[in-house]
């Protein structure tokens, strides 16, 4: 960490700025790459990765069979960046966002799989497709045991005849997302990741044709290399644990690596730092304040440094606090490790790559 920090103290960061490590980035690559069954078609998830320099470096090192996007800036930009990339949208989007999308992007007929969750959304998916006379590919997002939406099985059937039976309509496959499966203690995660299986067996198994040339999507960051071609699904999804920020700390995910930062400029050093109110009181500690703050991560350098209790989470100046003896001083850069890489990736607009302690590009983001 002390060199990162020194590396970005004298590329000149004075501001926050988000930092990804391109050595750690390509081990993580070589063990996704390694750890997902060779049969099984990899899509990466957007939203986890915000950033299309950043997406491009990881597809170099991963074949994918396209990306799951979650909003619509950032898939309005991604499709206008790039002409072929298949994109399965990874919640239902609101058929008024379709349809702007559409309108400004008309080959995101041929390219995006919209999500379908329920009949009534699939009626006006539906009626989108009549009115612009335009064919749309239409994914149903299975409920598998997280219970955050989708339809189960039994109503499969119904609602892939109604797609079929559209003359704008166009089955293009089925997502079931299962993120409950990891974090369940051990004898109920062994119960619900069959009742998960199950239901996504039968889900399938209520496809026409048992959904032969379509996109079954499975999986994510804590479960993607569980599943074999052997299966039922014919896809996985992750994203998150190439950079692994600390919500992906788990068993499934020990052999990748912290790649991702936030960096921010200290702006104040105060060795034996009164206490408010409680200034007679000596102090044997150092308090640093850094540029911005309550950031979505942990203080890991300067070390030994974590939030203070006495001033709380601030958003302008957030004090820190560490020992007495602590080396740091003004214009060092304080590195945190973020516990989520969605939305935190992309917070300050850009992002630094370095490689063997150099900052060797850096790289504009994808909006939210």
């Amino acid at each position: 960490m002390k060199r990162l920090s020194e590396t970005l103290r004298s590329y000149g960061v004075d501001k926050p700025i988000v930092v990804v490590d391109l050595d750690v980035l390509d081990a993580n690559c070589a063990v996704a790459d390694k750890v997902a069954d060779a049969g099984l078609a990899r899509r990466l998830v957007a939203k986890s990765l915000p950033c299309l320099p950043l997406l491009n470096y990881i597809r170099e090192r991963i074949p994918t069979s396209g990306l799951m996007t979650f909003s619509e800036p950032m898939l309005q930009a991604l499709l206008t960046a790039e002409p072929n990339t298949d994109h399965l949208v990874g919640k239902p989007f609101q058929v008024s966002s379709a349809a702007r999308i559409l309108s400004t992007n008309p080959d995101a007929a041929r390219r995006v799989q919209w999500l379908i969750d329920t009949p009534v959304r699939l009626g006006e998916y539906l009626k989108l497709a009549s009115d612009r006379q335009m064919p749309l590919r239409l994914s149903l997002e299975l409920d598998v045991g997280l219970h955050r939406g989708g339809v189960n099985a039994q109503s499969v059937p119904e609602l892939a005849q109604r797609i079929a039976a559209h003359p704008y309509g166009h089955l293009a496959g089925v997502m079931g997302y299962e993120a409950h499966l990891a974090k369940l203690p051990g004898i109920l995660r062994s119960r619900a990741a069959r009742a998960s299986a199950n239901a996504f067996n039968a889900a399938v198994a209520a496809l026409p044709r048992f959904g032969d040339g379509l996109c079954l999507n499975t999986g994510g960051s804590l479960t993607f290399q569980s599943y074999l071609t052997k299966g039922t699904a014919n896809e996985v999804a992750f994203g998150s644990v190439l950079v692994k920020p600390s919500d992906f700390d788990h068993a499934t995910t020990r052999a990748f690596e912290p790649a991702a930062f936030i960096a921010t400029p200290v702006l104040k050093v105060m060795p034996g730092n009164a206490l408010p109110g409680l200034e007679f009181l000596p102090r044997q500690k150092t308090d640093i304040a850094v540029f911005g703050g309550h950031f979505l991560g942990q203080p890991v350098f300067p070390r030994e440094f974590g939030y203070s209790t006495v001033f709380g989470r601030s958003s302008n100046q957030e004090v820190w606090t560490g020992p007495r003896a602590a080396n740091v001083s003004p214009g060092d850069i304080a590195l945190l490790r973020p516990s989520q890489s969605e939305a935190v990736l992309n917070q300050f607009g850009s992002i630094l790559a370095v490689r063997d302690g150099q900052v060797i590009e850096e790289w504009q983001c994808l909006p939210n």
